[in-house]
């Protein structure tokens, strides 16, 4: 399969939650054509087996293959934490793979925090993988780990925040002294002024939409493939597994009227 500079990205999720990497990228790097995968049908894969998790996740990266991306971005950590090494050891020889967490873990913010709390789903807790990856690194960090897992169906299927509130506390108070926060699910995202405004300012919540994004921008232009123009306007299309009127809403909100939406089942 040939791949060029105008070949576009491919990004999946269980839902909405890549959409904020979705919107990263095409600030950093406005002239990419992307094509998303959010599959709404399934979600929340926080609850899934590492089984269910790998067969899915290797169905949708096909099908992006399929679609000529010249690269694939794993926006989902469940999917990260439970199906990367299949995912990679499938696909990396054949379009760049990036995902939502290497980046991150990796990251200097990590060098001047002391204790760090991680919130995430069951699948990621139960993987330990942000543990593990971060150790690697980072052996002077205090990691206090929690999952969450009534905050990514409540942000994907549009609940009132504030009606939630709540919720969001009950779980952040489980952390004493942290200095750092990683929200370790993009749906997390969506909440990340409601948690800064809890902390007072004074957590400090790691960016990782942008560590993301600069980290595929800067791999895309060592390979040559980076579009910095274009010779035609692009709209980018997103794929749902179900009808999912919240999942239509939000897109548009985010990136207006002028995109394509479709509905694409797995049997």
């Amino acid at each position: 399969m040939k791949i060029n500079t105008l070949s576009p990205i491919g990004i999946f999720d269980s839902g909405i939650g890549g959409l904020i990497i979705a919107k990263e990228i095409k600030m950093q790097m406005p002239y990419e054509d992307f094509i998303y995968f959010g599959d709404t049908k399934n979600m929340p894969y926080g609850e899934k087996s590492k089984e269910f998790i790998i067969e899915n996740s290797m169905k949708i990266a096909s099908f992006l293959f399929e679609k000529k991306c010249k690269a694939l971005v794993i926006a989902c950590n469940s999917i990260v934490s439970n199906a990367l090494d299949t995912i990679y050891q499938e696909f990396h020889n054949k379009l760049l793979v990036f995902n939502v967490i290497d980046p991150v873990v990796k990251d200097k913010t990590f060098l001047f925090s002391k204790k760090i709390g991680i919130i995430a789903t069951p699948a990621t807790i139960r993987s330990n993988f942000y543990v593990n990856k971060i150790k690697e690194s980072h052996q002077h960090l205090d990691i206090d780990q929690i999952s969450t897992p009534l905050l990514a169906p409540i942000i994907e299927n549009g609940f009132d925040i504030k009606k939630v509130s709540f919720i969001i506390r009950n779980y952040l108070n489980h952390f004493k002294s942290i200095d750092t926060l990683l929200l370790a699910c993009t749906h997390y995202l969506f909440l990340k002024k409601k948690i800064e405004n809890f902390y007072l300012g004074k957590v400090h919540l790691i960016d990782i939409q942008k560590i993301v994004v600069q980290e595929i921008k800067k791999k895309l232009n060592e390979k040559k493939l980076l579009c910095i123009h274009s010779p035609y306007k692009k709209f980018p299309i997103f794929y749902t597994s179900s009808s999912s009127t919240f999942f239509e809403k939000k897109v548009r909100v985010i990136f207006g009227k002028k995109v394509c939406i479709k509905k694409h089942i797995f049997f």
